[in-house]
């Protein structure tokens, strides 16, 4: 990989407002185009443009991204968001079908245990440490009646 590349791909990286990355690969015909390419995707979309030799070099960049995961999941462009955040309003819709529990608790109980599996599971102690004595007897209650 070229330095030049490889420290683009870096501050790609590092960059706290990343919002995706375009790798154009430089071709006679790329070049034609790549001052709007680059201004485009830069100044209009707020990415990071990296020209690529190959498209080896491109899948080479493409996995360093990836890999790069495990340190900071939050800055990978490739990573789609998490699941649970897209089910959050849902789950908050269900814990406040619980009787006593408003928006409020609901959020929480769903800080504190966020399944409803493991809510379910709560002991009326860790329920207390939340939202109190009664409140957690009624959450108790709701999840053990039908066992």
């Amino acid at each position: 990989m070229r330095n030049g590349v490889g420290r683009s791909w870096h501050r790609a990286c590092k960059s706290s407002n990343l919002q995706g990355i375009a790798i154009v690969e430089k071709t006679p015909t790329s070049e034609q185009y790549f001052p709007a390419i680059q201004k485009f995707t830069v100044l209009d979309l707020g990415m990071v443009l990296l020209p690529v030799a190959s498209q080896m070099e491109a899948s080479c960049i493409i996995i360093q991204l990836v890999q790069e995961q495990t340190k900071e999941p939050s800055k990978n462009p490739f990573l789609r968001k998490k699941q649970a955040q897209l089910s959050e309003p849902f789950l908050l819709r269900t814990v406040q079908q619980i009787p006593g529990v408003g928006k409020i608790k609901a959020s929480l109980l769903l800080q504190k245990f966020p399944s409803i599996q493991q809510l379910s599971n709560a002991s009326i102690q860790e329920l207390e440490q939340v939202v109190g004595q009664a409140a957690a007897q009624q959450i108790h209650v709701f999840f053990t009646q039908s066992r």
